[in-house]
């Protein structure tokens, strides 16, 4: 039922990354790496780009354009496409900086959460907190 679904994960640490990209591939769905926000902003920016849901980190390095960026961008090209936010010290910021009807996780957190996320936001487009 996933299969053919490209997800774009925006993540700088290696682990986390591969955490996330494992999980998802695991259930099923298609991913895309970035490592910075400028990587994942020219993917989105791409002819032919068919992301269906955006998984990103909000602070990324170098730091020059962040989650809440990536986050911005993607809604400008595709209005309704899922966002999930990643964060660990950021959370506070996402009620004012986040798009509408995405959702956020606080790490640490399972990775059935990014999964459930996902889904939930492919399927229902609903937004909330997952923590």
């Amino acid at each position: 039922m996933t299969d053919g679904v490209l997800i774009l994960v925006v993540e700088d640490e290696a682990l986390i990354k591969e955490l996330v990209v494992c999980g998802l591939e695991d259930a099923g769905y298609v991913v895309a790496i970035a490592s910075d926000g400028e990587d994942a902003i020219a993917m989105l920016e791409a002819d032919g780009a068919e992301f269906r849901a955006v998984v990103t980190d909000i602070n990324l390095a170098p730091q020059n354009l962040t989650g809440w960026d990536v986050a911005k961008r993607a809604r400008e090209l595709t209005p309704d496409i899922p966002i999930i936010y990643m964060s660990a010290a950021s959370s506070h910021e996402w009620t004012s900086s986040g798009v509408p009807n995405s959702l956020l996780i606080a790490k640490p957190f399972a990775m059935g959460q990014i999964v459930t996320a996902v889904s939930q936001l492919l399927n229902a487009g609903g937004s909330g907190s997952v923590e």
